[in-house]
């Protein structure tokens, strides 16, 4: 049994591998390739990494995995955190392997902390995210390395971002030396990048050359960071950049893949030739003309720039060399790396093993599930919560330290809005896997929680027009198509809504108008090639399918169309060849499979169309005329038993599809019931909108630096919100420039009025319960948390109050977490801009800073005088102080 190796590259797209490939510079991949085999993989809905990469390790869908987002709510003390490992329902690859007495390494999964026992070493995904400043000791956070033993020599071969050199950083900007780094912070945030993957980077080699090992799973998320903060600068240049910034950073997504390369070439060295090695990624990441012009300021909108289709490799002693392979989708890995263990592969896995990959096919063995074979899996065990989830203890520290009073309405709050993202993102899981009965309940909560989403609305009434209830769609998407003041949106969306009810000519009529407004709309020349298609006008659809081509020639759908415009032509050649790359861009795609069957018929190929009409009905849902067509054809080969069994099949089809339609009825009936049911207010009468209003907010840890922040901001000549309730003092010498109403705004959102044109002081844990109507500029104040856990312990200590009662490593980890889930709450918020402010460098650099702080908030303020404030004796329990006491 040889070894497997499996390497996840996040958002790694052949768009930008293949010319780099060509001109030379991803030398270890292009050798790769050529031994081994390579393709398109495509992705699930919705496009984020930690369902994704969840799904990849257990194939299966979110809905079972248990994954629905990037954050959940604690079930011990109701605080959002980041998902963790104890959430996963099911077994990944490394719990069956253990199971199985392989001996596994996991490093940097997604969603992977605290690290499980498994039958090896696992390192979770805090493992490089810094824990202290510069100079000063850096603790690994708890949970983070499994087992014990590896403890400290892992953590010592972190790489922090300080360690990152300017030679190390020309290799990515080869003009770093020409940028000010005090206006420009893009050098320290690619430092940060290249720090965490070279940090995982060291594990991972040190485990695969020091531990025994079968399996091993390595995943790096750098790709996704490097493009998620470089891509708008990538050639060629989107017109909103700067030509100096494109100047500047246009070689940094390039620059990773290169780096990757070489860290491949390394991985490689270190398994040997033996070794089955799995390349891939999750997704793609739009490169091209298809960038988007901006990114959505809803939670997740980053993902507007996933591209649905990623990487897939693979080389190893009996995968063919050099080919090529259609058709692979992330929940086929599982069972792939499965059979390579010569491991049953669990018949709840919605994926296939890629049999095609392999010169000899493995023998595929079966069992109902993974679940229910009993024996030590290496997961945590039921009810087990992270050590370093101390979210009840911080409130308590919070409260002790008098910055706010308690929050269970505020906690509750963030919690709701978590438990909506993760519904909104199982919804998701649902209407991809057609279970639209099932979304639509869950569509029609979310839409009266938030009908402000435009997201949620749109969902909503296409997934009403799929399951008949028309004018329900119309009447959820009015008020939407009247407040987007597009064209081209307002008539695709009325297109869309008379197709559904049979009025083609009409959807014909809406969709050429928003044709006109905005031509370069995929969907858009989908839905007019379908209508064409319903009037028979087969040219005029071949057109239409081929210019959605154009616009991204990886859309399965549109090759699908194309197929269907062309077969009605009866030009069966190019039909038959539309449909295969349809089905090689997404296997699971059963339409493109019957009409590749149907195509192939016409040219006399039987035995090929045999094959593609079996894998049509293989499928869910099956195409009930491939049945037909199977039946047909085997009998003409005289094969009266598969004959027969397709007459039947066809016939309980038939059957099943009007069980579907009166089930779809009382489906429908039941959706009318419940609108019925429901108030009358929103839907006759909308209450007029309330402008959204706009604030200053500083935030931050308590004892990190916002009184500082409010002084020099009223230096600078801005009003402060302050009672004065708060006096100088010895903590705060300065004053706090506090306004104690404020703790109270989650019982009373209204007493924000009272602050409008004024600066206001709040405290991390506040930051959910503001009204998320308005829109705010939040200064965020980030310093050290040794130096902020110091700090908070001596007012403690002043004040003779008591705090949350925990050691000092504890609680720094739990401020550390506490922190880290605010700020990525703040980053997905739409109503959110954010600025986040180094305390330290801050006090180095006041002027600077002043400098920057004036221009996000687009003021003129006096900045000599704001940086007059900052001074460096205030500046008292020093990380640097710290560490030598």
């Amino acid at each position: 049994m040889s070894k497997v190796l499996l390497i996840g590259w996040d958002a790694a797209d052949w768009k930008i591998i293949d010319p780099l490939i060509e001109r030379g510079e991803m030398p270890v991949l292009a050798r790769f390739i050529e031994e081994g085999v390579m393709g398109d993989i495509s992705t699930l809905q919705p496009i984020l990494s930690p369902m994704l990469w969840n799904s990849i390790a257990t194939g299966k869908r979110a809905d079972k995995h248990g994954i629905l987002g990037f954050a959940e709510v604690s079930p011990r003390t109701g605080m959002v955190r980041p998902v963790t490992s104890t959430s996963r329902k099911v077994k990944a690859l490394w719990n069956i392997a253990s199971q199985s007495g392989l001996r596994t390494n996991v490093v940097g999964w997604f969603g992977g902390h605290p690290a499980e026992p498994i039958n090896g070493a696992c390192v979770t995904e805090m493992f490089p995210v810094p824990t202290a400043p510069p100079g000063d000791p850096w603790p690994l956070m708890a949970g983070t390395v499994y087992p014990e033993r590896l403890h400290a020599v892992l953590a010592d071969l972190r790489i922090r971002p300080d360690e990152i050199t300017g030679e190390m950083l020309q290799l990515f900007v080869p003009g770093a030396h020409e940028i000010d780094q005090e206006t420009d912070r893009r050098l320290a945030m690619l430092a940060k990048l290249q720090s965490e993957c070279f940090s995982l980077h060291a594990a991972a080699t040190y485990l695969l050359e020091n531990e025994a090992w079968d399996f091993s799973a390595i995943y790096y998320p750098s790709l996704d960071h490097f493009s998620h903060a470089f891509m708008a600068y990538h050639p060629p240049r989107m017109e909103r950049v700067k030509e100096e910034d494109f100047e500047f950073y246009r070689d940094v997504v390039n620059g990773g893949y290169r780096l990757h390369d070489l860290m491949l070439g390394r991985l490689l060295e270190l398994v040997g030739p033996d070794t089955t090695v799995i390349i891939l990624s999750d997704h793609g990441f739009h490169s091209d003309h298809l960038r988007p012009p901006g990114t959505p300021r809803i939670p997740a909108g980053p993902a507007i720039w996933h591209r649905p289709h990623g990487i897939f490799c693979m080389r190893g002693a009996n995968v063919k060399r050099d080919d090529r392979i259609y058709g692979a989708g992330l929940l086929d890995i599982a069972p792939t790396v499965l059979a390579l263990f010569d491991l049953p592969v669990g018949r709840d896995m919605e994926g296939r093993v890629l049999v095609e990959a392999f010169e000899t096919p493995p023998k595929i063995k079966f069992i109902p599930s993974w679940e229910d074979v009993s024996g030590e899996a290496g997961m945590h065990p039921p009810g087990t919560e992270p050590e370093a989830d101390e979210s009840a203890a911080l409130l308590d520290q919070f409260v002790a330290l008098g910055y706010l009073d308690p929050l269970d309405e505020n906690r509750d709050r963030a919690a709701a809005a978590c438990l909506r993202e993760q519904k909104w993102n199982l919804t998701r899981v649902y209407l991809e896997s057609s279970r639209f009965a099932e979304a639509l309940e869950l569509l029609e909560q979310l839409h009266i929680e938030a009908p402000e989403r435009a997201d949620f609305a749109l969902m909503l009434a296409r997934c009403q027009a799929r399951l008949g209830l028309l004018d329900e769609a119309e009447k959820t998407i009015a008020p939407l198509v009247d407040a987007a003041g597009g064209e081209a949106f307002a008539s695709l969306v009325r297109g869309n809504i008379e197709y559904d009810r049979g009025n083609y000519a009409k959807s014909i009529e809406l969709l050429l108008a928003a044709e006109k407004a905005e031509p370069r709309l995929p969907d858009l020349h989908l839905a007019l090639g379908s209508a064409y298609l319903r009037m028979f006008r087969y040219g005029e659809a071949e057109r239409a399918f081929m210019r959605a081509v154009e616009i991204d020639p990886h859309n399965p759908h549109a090759r699908q169309g194309l197929s269907v415009a062309l077969l009605r032509q009866r030009r069966f050649k190019e039909a038959a060849g539309a449909a295969i790359l349809a089905v090689g861009l997404q296997h699971h795609l059963p339409p493109a499979h019957f009409y590749l069957g149907c195509a192939l018929v016409r040219l006399g190929l039987r035995e090929r169309a045999i094959q593609a009409f079996e894998t049509a009905v293989s499928q869910r849902p099956p195409v009930f005329l491939a049945h037909r067509w199977l039946a047909r054809l085997y009998a003409e080969k005289e094969d009266k038993e598969r004959a027969s069994y397709h007459r039947s099949a066809a016939r309980k089809a038939g059957e099943r599809h009007q069980k579907m339609l009166s089930q779809l009825e009382t489906l429908q009936k039941e959706a009318r019931a419940r609108a019925a049911q429901r108030p009358v207010t929103v839907a006759a009468e909308p209450p007029p909108q309330i402008a959204a209003r706009s604030f200053i907010i500083v935030s931050g840890l308590p004892r990190s630096g916002t009184s500082l922040m409010m002084q020099m901001l009223q230096a600078g000549g801005l009003d402060l919100m302050t009672d004065h309730q708060r006096f100088a003092d010895k903590d705060n010498p300065e004053g706090y420039f506090e306004w104690e109403e404020i703790k109270r705004i989650g019982k009373n959102p209204d007493l924000l009025s009272r602050a409008e044109g004024k600066v206001i002081k709040v405290v991390t844990p506040l930051i959910p319960a503001l009204p998320a109507n308005d829109r705010y500029r939040l200064i965020f104040m980030n310093r050290p948390i040794s130096e902020v856990v110091a700090s908070q312990k001596k007012m403690i200590d002043r004040r003779h109050t008591k705090g949350a009662n925990l050691p000092a490593e504890k609680l720094t980890s739990a401020l550390e977490q506490h922190r880290a889930a605010i700020l990525n709450g703040i980053r997905n918020a739409p109503n959110f801009e954010l600025l986040e402010v180094d305390y330290p460098d801050l006090v180095a650099q006041p002027l600077a800073w002043s400098q920057r702080i004036a221009e996000f908030l687009g003021s003129d303020l006096d900045k000599p005088a704001m940086a007059a404030c900052a001074k460096p004796v205030l500046h008292r329990n020093r990380a640097s102080a710290l560490a030598v006491s």
